[in-house]
């Protein structure tokens, strides 16, 4: 297609030069006529005498009236050499009688033509007779010729044209046919030939002669194929950024329709977590409210039950609490210098009973004295949602190792269990809200989905990060890591 609309651009350039051409013998045809009409015997026409004048490759202008032939007419030439072309004009005329019955019949019509007759001139072949019809009236019609020099004609006449038309775009040359290297050409080159021509065309007047045109500094070929890699860049270019978009729609689709599912089964399991403590609350007070319960040991036993659950209650509504404050920039933090150490060690002795009742033991290995800046409320929050994690999926082994250390610029703490662990593509989305993994051991267990982003959002809020180490049937690593107390200069 790109090649074809360079062809086609070509033609029209052609065609423009032989459409000048044309114009400029037609409006030499128009001074012969008007100048025959003006003829005194005996001498040249003034407007004829002035065509030849003013264009050297106009070698004679004849005029015949019928029948036919130089010597029923006039020949008009600057030289005194009009009497060398008469037996040629007639020689000409007689072999183009066909040619000339059809002019004169056009004529009729009411259509100027101009025909070339092959003009037979021993004494000088480069000619080319142009003949046509003068005359009102068919009784009175006469057949005119131009006698041209083909080669000065392209050199003078069609020349200037071609260099206007090529500007600094195209190369344009003429070419006699039967001969390869060019007459004229807007850009003189050494070994111009025709086969070295993207397109050409013959001159309509002078039907031996072939115009043809090519780009300047490179072939149509190469700007077909530049074009061509042009525009297979920018549709390759196109397609990525389609493809691009596409992905990052069905991405954003695949994302909330995630969130979507992610938060009905929040929804789901936050009302399972929060219906169990409820009813267990529920039997029990009304158990010990109907007086049902004979001994005080199970009085006790009930309370502590009641107690528990309301513990386990308060818990998960403090945690879909504080989460909600820190997704809204509502919680408020204080910093202040927190002994990892110290902080750690409390929130072990709190949670001893818990971790007993539950079967786990326990060991805290202190890497040296560890001051970080912190709220220490958040900062317990996050450890201890890292032991409840630990403590919910670890059944089997159930030992829980935490340490303490500096590690650059960073203080830590990392929780260590030996549980069921998580997948390295599940390690990419536990942090993202209401995430729980879908498969395996890890989704038979309850819980809101919300611990890990909150711990994530709690570090990140104290200026720190989490980072998780985990292989599954392996146990995990949450390590959680806080700037170190500023030194004083």
């Amino acid at each position: 297609m790109i090649q074809d609309v360079y062809r086609k651009q070509l033609d029209a350039i052609l065609f423009s030069v032989n459409q000048y051409s044309d114009d400029v013998l037609n409006s030499w045809i128009a001074k012969v006529e008007s100048g025959w009409i003006e003829k005194v015997p005996g001498h040249t026409p003034k407007k004829i005498k002035n065509l030849l004048t003013f264009n050297s490759s106009l070698v004679a202008v004849f005029i015949s009236d019928p029948p036919y032939g130089a010597a029923n007419g006039a020949v008009f030439s600057l030289t005194d050499s009009s009497k060398e072309h008469i037996s040629a004009i007639n020689e000409t005329l007689s072999s183009g009688a066909e040619n000339i019955r059809q002019l004169v019949e056009y004529k009729k019509d009411g259509f100027q033509k101009l025909q070339s007759l092959p003009y037979r001139d021993s004494a000088n072949n480069d000619l080319r007779c142009l003949a046509f019809v003068v005359g009102d009236q068919p009784s009175q019609f006469s057949i005119a010729g131009l006698l041209v020099d083909p080669n000065i004609f392209i050199q003078e006449v069609v020349g200037p044209r071609l260099q206007i038309i090529a500007k600094d775009q195209f190369i344009l040359s003429v070419f006699k046919k039967g001969s390869p290297a060019s007459i004229y050409s807007t850009l003189a080159r050494n070994g111009d030939t025709l086969k070295a021509e993207a397109h050409t065309k013959d001159l309509w007047l002078l039907p031996d002669f072939t115009i043809g045109i090519r780009a300047n500094g490179t072939s149509i070929q190469s700007l077909v194929d530049k074009r061509t890699t042009t525009n297979l860049i920018l549709l390759l270019s196109l397609d990525a950024v389609l493809i691009v978009a596409v992905i990052l729609v069905f991405r954003n689709v695949k994302h909330e329709v995630q969130l979507a599912q992610n938060k009905a089964d929040f929804v789901s399991n936050v009302s399972h977590e929060i219906r169990t403590p409820l009813a267990l609350i529920s039997m029990f007070a009304e158990t010990l409210e109907m007086g049902r319960v004979g001994s005080e040991e199970k009085k006790q036993e009930y309370y502590s039950i009641i107690t528990k659950e309301t513990h386990r209650l308060s818990g998960i509504v403090n945690k879909i609490l504080s989460f909600s404050q820190i997704d809204a920039n509502k919680k408020n933090l204080v910093f202040r210098i927190v002994d990892i150490n110290a902080e750690v060690n409390g929130i072990l002795k709190t949670y001893d009973f818990h971790l007993r009742s539950k079967g786990f033991g326990y060991t805290f290995i202190p890497g040296g004295e560890v001051s970080v800046q912190a709220d220490d409320e958040a900062f317990a929050e996050a450890v201890i949602n890292l032991i409840d994690n630990a403590m919910k999926y670890s059944p089997d082994k159930k030992f829980i190792e935490i340490t303490s250390g500096i590690e650059n610029e960073y203080g830590y703490v990392a929780v260590k269990d030996h549980g069921i662990g998580i997948s390295k593509m599940d390690q990419k989305h536990i942090f993202d809200k209401f995430f729980r993994v879908s498969s395996g051991d890890l989704a038979k267990s309850l819980g809101t989905g919300l611990g890990l982003s909150l711990v994530k959002q709690l570090t990140e809020a104290q200026h720190g990060h989490v980072t998780v180490s985990s292989a599954p049937g392996k146990g995990s690593v949450f390590t959680l890591y806080f700037l170190l107390k500023k030194t004083e200069s």
